[in-house]
């Protein structure tokens, strides 16, 4: 039987938030968190009038206004912070004040209330919970999700005993005082996890995208800037050998274009190995262990290319550039060394070919003493 390979889950490290991720999408989150404060406050205003004829007690009524206010106005306003943001306690800040919003609006309509499914304190409280979905982890609103549902059913409960007839039966109060936290509140899971699965899956992407961007950036960079002719021999060995393997025959023309090809890479080859001497490039080498032999084709092309530079540069005293390959125990390690009047002048000119050192191998730095600019760097392959 042939093994079903099934993709991995992507899983994001946990107790992570959306915006932790992508601080970016703050932007439109907090456009979000506004939009929806507004529209719970309308809410609440417009069925609050709705319902003046069940309201029994309208300190409360107003309270419970007033408490939302306080609930919106402390969660945007911590969305708004640059430094902390909607921490885990400020949101608790907030939903505990939208919560007694909800209770009070329910204990003002105490021993009026007509049916439950007018109240806005729960309708409120799963909007707040979704416009906490960019902010908080999907757990985290699970858990007030739960706390949601558990107000809901106690405010049921309580208005059954106080104001409705054996009408309506309890299971049915129940279910329509559930309903919107419940909605609202697994919708915020829902949307809390989804987002931060795709931004994280985005920045895997982008992850896998430079480095291959990085990979092409090497290849170009030995080809075209040290190897010369030989990476230009690339671009028609390679399609030439896969054209033959491909076409499983092999021509007359095929062995003038073999013969031709093996010929101009013997002699690419041989220029390249008399270009590629480090010690052409430097006045002072310092190699006991021969490993400027030894360098991986890629590291020598680096450091080629930055000796190079070095000795383009007008910045740069003459006689003075030394290259130190060394071998310890346990590392393999080179310092570059070179003398300027003006060393910070030559370390900006040299910057590009630096970066370049730090991307091709695994450690590199530089620093400036004096009048002289040290690079170092491991020597982590070998060809």
């Amino acid at each position: 039987m042939t093994a079903v390979h099934r993709p991995v889950p992507v899983r994001p490290p946990k107790g992570t938030t959306a915006l932790q991720l992508d601080p970016l999408a703050a932007i439109s989150a907090r456009g979000f968190l506004v939009v929806v404060a507004l529209v719970s406050v309308a809410t609440a205003g417009a069925l609050t009038i709705a319902t003046a004829s069940q309201v029994s007690s309208w300190p409360l009524a107003i309270a419970a206004l007033v408490a939302l206010l306080l609930g919106y106005g402390w969660f945007i306003r911590s969305a708004f912070r640059f430094d902390l943001g909607v921490t885990s306690d400020r949101f608790a800040m907030s939903f505990a004040l939208i919560a007694i919003s909800a209770v009070l609006n329910s204990l003002s309509c105490l021993g009026t209330n007509i049916v439950i499914r007018d109240d806005w304190g729960l309708l409120i409280v799963g909007l707040a919970l979704m416009a906490a979905a960019p902010f908080r982890t999907y757990s985290e609103l699970g858990v007030y999700t739960v706390v949601a549902g558990a107000i809901a059913v106690a405010l049921s409960v309580f208005h059954d005993l106080a104001s409705f007839g054996d009408a309506i039966p309890l299971p049915v109060i129940v279910l329509v005082a559930l309903a919107p936290p419940l909605a609202f509140g697994l919708g915020s899971v829902a949307y809390a996890r989804t987002l931060l699965t795709g931004i994280y899956l985005e920045r895997l992407m982008q992850a896998e995208q430079r480095e291959a961007q990085y990979e092409e950036l090497r290849r170009t960079f030995v080809d075209d800037d040290v190897i010369g002719q030989m990476g230009a021999l690339r671009e028609e060995i390679v399609p030439f050998l896969a054209r033959v393997r491909q076409s499983g025959t092999l021509t007359v023309e095929d062995r003038v274009r073999a013969g031709v090809l093996a010929t101009d890479l013997q002699l690419a080859i041989a220029q390249s190995r008399q270009a590629d001497s480090l010690e052409a490039h430097v006045d002072v080498l310092v190699d006991e262990a021969g490993l400027s032999a030894q360098l991986h084709e890629d590291d020598r092309a680096t450091l080629r290319a930055l000796l190079s530079a070095l000795r383009a540069s007008g910045s740069t005293l003459p006689g003075s550039i030394r290259l130190e390959l060394m071998e310890g125990e346990a590392d393999r390690f080179g310092i570059l060394r070179c003398a300027s009047d003006d060393v910070r002048s030559l370390r900006t000119e040299l910057l590009p070919f630096i970066r370049m050192t730090r991307l091709m191998f695994r450690s590199a730095s530089e620093q400036v003493v004096g009048r002289e600019l040290l690079i170092q760097f491991d020597i982590d392959r070998l060809a």
